[in-house]
């Protein structure tokens, strides 16, 4: 992957000289990035091509981005080339101090995870997949709200990298004109009352090849959006991104040890992408139809039905047509 990712032709026998290896190993290596969404040229008697050069995430680069916030709290900062999760890889190691950090980013992730069970595909070299360990002294209050409080902090990090427009979806996705740019998870480990341990896992799409937009959209849900395709060329190298987004995750996990959700609610008001809108929601293998009215204080949607309001704090929300 690093030798093609500068966009240039490379012939098999020179990479099997370079990596020491066979032409064979060669091929099989060009056939496990396709699976893993790298579109790949390739001619016979020419070479290997990547349709456009990558940047591929570099762990001293990415902590040159990292502010003093950020910096004060991370204890360890890893960038691998392929694990099955990042937040499983996290949820697998020691809890960090209260307060403290660890994060992890991974150019491909062969077992994401995403809400209720569903799988996270991100293009090996085209996303940002991030996950965050943080320790809290005690179980905070409102942290049902967390994700949303996390989908701030992400969608912060989207408008400076160039989505200008990004906004909110209940209950954690950042979408661009209603296209899915973002997603968050959460795991929590604890007792209530003592020691809490989440991680924080976000998907942003950086950039898409047309196969990975094709196999997003073809396991249905929100249509995908990235940073590329919003403004062409985003406007920071992923890398740059990257910094950028745990700098901002840091801010939100102190905010939110500080004020729980209260600190965020306004800003999450401002960019609801489902106010007013007819939906459907899935609660509970329950659906509801009504009209979104926005969250409550504690982040709970409001759902305008024929009943009353609802107050949800859970569930998949798609939208309906309006003579639905």
């Amino acid at each position: 992957m690093r030798l093609l990712a500068d966009g240039a032709v490379h012939s098999g026998t020179g990479l099997a000289a370079k990596l020491g290896v066979t032409r064979a190993a060669v091929w099989k290596s060009i056939r496990q990035l396709e699976a893993a969404g790298v579109s790949i040229g390739a001619q016979q008697g020419k070479g290997y091509w990547l349709a456009e050069p990558l940047e591929l995430l570099d762990e001293n680069q990415v902590s040159a981005a990292l502010g003093d916030e950020a910096r004060q709290h991370i204890e360890q900062l890893e960038v691998l080339w392929q694990v099955p999760s990042t937040s499983d890889y996290l949820l697998q190691a020691p809890a960090v101090a209260a307060g403290r950090s660890r994060v992890c980013l991974a150019e491909f992730q062969n077992g994401g995870r995403g809400r209720r069970g569903r799988e996270w595909f991100a293009a090996a070299g085209h996303s940002i997949c991030l996950s965050l360990s943080w320790s809290f002294q005690s179980s905070p209050q409102q942290l049902a709200s967390l994700a949303l409080a996390v989908g701030v902090g992400v969608m912060r990090t989207a408008r400076a990298a160039g989505a200008a427009d990004a906004q909110l979806k209940w209950p954690n996705d950042v979408v661009v004109n209603g296209n899915k740019l973002a997603g968050v998870l959460i795991d929590v480990q604890g007792e209530a009352g003592g020691p809490m341990r989440v991680v924080v896992g976000v998907g942003l799409n950086y950039s898409l090849p047309d196969s990975a937009v094709q196999k997003i959209a073809a396991a249905g849900g929100l249509q995908p959006a990235s940073l590329a395709g919003v403004g062409r060329t985003p406007s920071m190298s992923r890398n740059a991104v990257a910094g950028l987004l745990i700098n901002d995750l840091h801010g939100v996990m102190n905010e939110f040890s500080a004020r729980g959700f209260s600190g965020f609610a306004a800003e999450w008001r401002a960019a609801d992408y489902l106010f007013a809108k007819p939906v459907t929601v899935i609660a509970d293998t329950v659906q509801h139809c009504g009209i979104v009215r926005g969250i409550a204080a504690d982040g709970r949607l409001q759902l305008e039905t024929n009943g009353g309001i609802l107050h949800l704090m859970s569930g998949d929300v798609s939208v309906r047509p309006a003579d639905q």
